[in-house]
């Protein structure tokens, strides 16, 4: 079976667009009959290299004679399996690993580069504690060495390329992601805080001590002391769950008694102090976490929106499972057309718009992996265009909350300003730019006043 679940795994890496997250789900999906750990083992193997992508294929730049870009992608996806257990994964000898991937390749009909891949695998092999790597920065290709835990800069004529090289490999970041965070946020341990094993936070209608009461998948409470909570309103908790615990797995979930959502997704909407059963237009809403949050925070009535079915769909879920359809209500919705029904209408609009996903970056690799410098611009553009329409469905007096889970002072501060200075009937009642730690993703939210 094992040979099944690594074949599967190449042909993901081999195939891998920019969701490989998705091609894992449906790849899943397509295998019933695998076990959990199987399916475990396959999941593992494709996360583990997406997440390390950046690193594994500068160490693979370092040892091949032939550019990255010319390689066979069966070969190159090869390599990066056998280098994501080789470096970040303890369960297969790195011999095994090996020879599975010449295995595989064979098995793919492209055994006439197994040697090739062999060859490459066996020197890194050799050389693991001492490593090398070789990073292209700004057009310059910079060779790197691991020392002590720590990448360095071979030539000293390119120390001043240290730092950056040094955090990109750490965190297998790209360069120009590495560079950005520095210069946007000078002094802020972005990338540590992403690296962070992030804690897994609900908003819940019962308080820890009943989600520990009765854990079971039959209610009898076969487990206890798995999350703690406080109270943040009348009758609703803040939930952290312990490490290693699948909180969608208790009964309490499957039950509709919390919702999991990021501490930092909250905060808007714990600040943003609405009033009982006032209405409430979220224009981006999917999944719904904030139109949750709106419902069972003040109970208010909520227009939960999104602008496909798709998406909608997944909001309507998440309302039936939590038995809220007298408080949410679903529409499909492009945020970005101005909808003149709603015109002047709500007390308060969310805006939690597309961004970048920086913010989010640490537990969604991909995102690092697909985003270019030009794509930022783009999203700005997005986020204009929403903000102006729901600026337009507001009252006199009403609230609007715009947030992103994303670390750009172009999509965050900066927009805000510049909406600001074109709204002169808008102020600011509250702002902040949550750094990514522990208990929090990157997140942004302002909190304005008509």
């Amino acid at each position: 079976m094992a040979d099944i679940i690594r074949k599967n795994a190449l042909e993901t890496l081999a195939g891998m667009g920019e969701h490989p997250s998705a091609e894992v789900k449906k790849t899943l999906e397509r295998h019933p009959e695998w076990s959990h750990r199987d399916g475990a083992f396959y999941a593992a193997l494709v996360e583990t290299a997406v997440m390390n992508l950046v690193t594994i294929d500068s160490v693979i730049a370092a040892y091949s004679s032939v550019r990255l870009k010319k390689l066979n992608t069966f070969v190159l996806a090869s390599l990066r399996l056998a280098l994501a257990q080789i470096l970040f994964m303890d369960r297969v000898p790195d011999s095994a690993a090996t020879n599975e991937a010449v295995n595989l390749l064979k098995a793919e009909g492209t055994g006439r580069f197994a040697g090739f891949a062999n060859g490459i695998l066996r020197h890194i092999i050799r050389e693991k504690k001492e490593l090398s790597a070789r990073i292209m920065v700004n057009g310059t290709s910079v060779k790197m060495r691991m020392t002590d835990s720590r990448w360095q800069v071979c030539d000293k004529r390119q120390m001043s390329f240290q730092t950056v090289c040094d955090k990109a490999l750490r965190y297998s970041y790209p360069v120009w992601i590495v560079e950005f965070f520095g210069k946007a946020y000078p002094g802020e341990q972005i990338l540590e805080g992403l690296a962070s094993e992030r804690q897994i936070t609900a908003i819940s209608r019962i308080p820890a001590e009943e989600i520990n009461a009765g854990t079971g998948g039959d209610g009898t409470g076969s487990e206890t002391g798995i999350c703690t909570g406080t109270r943040i309103a009348d009758g609703i908790f803040l939930i952290t769950f312990s490490n290693g615990v699948n909180p969608a797995g208790l009964k309490a979930f499957k039950d509709g008694l919390f919702y999991i959502m990021d501490r930092s997704s909250m905060e808007p909407l714990r600040n943003a102090s609405l009033k009982n059963k006032s209405t409430v237009l979220d224009l981006c809403a999917s999944p719904g976490g904030k139109s949750i949050c709106a419902a069972w925070l003040y109970g208010t009535l909520v227009t939960s929106c999104d602008i496909s079915r798709e998406k909608t769909s997944r909001i309507k879920e998440n309302v039936q499972r939590l038995d809220l359809y007298d408080k949410i209500s679903v529409s499909e919705n492009d945020a970005e057309i101005f909808n003149p029904e709603w015109a002047g209408k709500y007390d308060a609009v969310i805006a939690d718009c597309p961004c970048s996903g920086l913010g989010v970056s640490g537990r969604k690799p991909e995102i690092r992996l697909r985003l270019k410098p030009d794509d930022l611009t783009e999203l700005s553009e997005i986020q204009k265009r929403i903000l102006e329409n729901a600026a337009r469905y507001l009252k006199a007096g009403g609230t609007l909350i715009y947030s992103t889970c994303t670390l750009d002072p172009a999509e965050n501060e900066e927009q805000i300003r510049a909406f600001i200075k074109a709204h002169p009937d808008f102020s600011v009642a509250g702002q902040q730019t949550i750094f990514p730690d522990g208990s929090h993703d990157g997140f942004f939210y302002s909190i304005m006043k008509k």
